[in-house]
């Protein structure tokens, strides 16, 4: 049951569970839209608080895997079908509890808001799974203290690796302000100062407050909103060079590699703030480059713009890196994850 049909939904569940799915594995996807899910009796007390009398599970489930289960009977959902004997997998990707006020996201998972969503219930629900999988080791930290977890990296389609890229000579960033509000900050006047030596600049997103928050003179290329579909391939054919900054935050430092192996996967070199998961992929991969001054980040794109020999040596060792991680060859650390679940439930019965 994914959170939603954009990047998170797509990346850590819709796109594994298809693959699972073509290699013969019994997993049903239920698309996070209106009249989907599970059918559940719900009681409207005099308090305005909502209890969970009933949950009609399909016949033969033999799990349940929710993804951000933030909403106010998500906690109770995950307590009576655990109480039927079946085991309930979370998986979480980022630290709803740590997002920065300015984010999109901050007030969809505040405790106070009115839409019935909280990080709370995201914690709550993790507390009382059977086993939560996370992105990353921090993430393991936060939502899994029970001890009862796994750590999943993200990967990548295979089809990915194929995608065409297109030379355009243009350095660029992958987001918009309204999720990322603090992180361009980190490369200080390296973009401006690119922009006037000739270097073009791209932004691969719909238009946000880019021009405002690097004091652009004038406001950058936009690509326009792109889909999960098709965001990857928008990367292989606008960015030549690309770029993924992260400010120092608690949030930040539990974000996964996601970014630079989308970027590699399509061979597009990088530069990325030196955060924990960044770090780990440059080490592994042999890829990318690390920036942690604006200097730094001002040099280092530069070299990678005016140096091909390098560019193409990056390009191709990137891709060659990310053929082992795509999902066709990893979606099994999923169902592993999940088999163990089952094996984990009826031990604690």
């Amino acid at each position: 049951m994914p959170a939603d049909a954009f990047g998170c939904g797509h990346y850590r569940m819709i796109w594994p569970a298809n693959v699972l799915h073509i290699n013969g594995m019994n997993v049903r996807v239920f698309p996070p839209t209106h009249g989907t899910g599970l059918q559940v009796e719900v009681e409207e007390r005099s308090d305005g608080k909502r209890t969970l009398k009933d949950v009609n599970l399909p016949h033969d489930t033999e799990a349940i895997v929710l993804q951000r289960p933030a909403a106010e009977l998500h906690p109770q959902l995950v307590r009576m079908v655990r109480a039927a004997g079946i085991p309930v997998i979370v998986d979480m990707d980022d630290d709803m509890s740590s997002i920065h006020p300015s984010n999109d996201a901050f007030y969809h998972y505040r405790n106070s808001t009115r839409n019935g969503m909280s990080w709370k219930y995201a914690a709550e629900s993790c507390r009382d799974a059977t086993m939560v999988t996370t992105s990353t080791k921090r993430l393991q930290a936060v939502y899994a203290k029970h001890g009862r977890g796994r750590v999943i990296d993200n990967y990548v389609p295979a089809a990915y690796l194929e995608f065409e890229r297109k030379h355009t000579g243009h350095f660029g960033w992958a987001g918009s302000t309204n999720s990322h509000p603090d992180d361009l900050q980190v490369t200080g006047k390296a973009i401006p100062e690119l922009m006037a030596e000739g270097f073009c600049f791209t932004v691969v997103g719909g238009k946000s407050q880019v021009k405002e928050v690097l004091r652009l003179p004038e406001q950058p290329n936009y690509t326009g909103v792109v889909g999960p579909e098709n965001w990857a391939r928008t990367i292989a054919l606008n960015l030549e060079v690309g770029m993924a900054p992260l400010a120092v935050s608690s949030f930040n430092t539990a974000k996964s590699r996601l970014k630079p192996i989308e970027m590699m996967a399509v061979g597009v070199p990088w530069v990325s703030s030196p955060r924990e998961e960044y770090r780990r992929v440059h080490r592994e991969s042999g890829c990318g480059f690390l920036a942690d001054t604006p200097k730094q980040w001002r040099d280092q794109l530069r070299e990678l713009l005016t140096n091909d020999r390098l560019r193409e040596e990056q390009a191709q060792a990137g891709r060659e890196y990310m053929r082992s991680q795509t999902y066709e060859m990893n979606a099994w650390r999923w169902w592993e994850a999940w088999q163990d679940a089952i094996e984990l439930e009826k031990k604690l019965r």
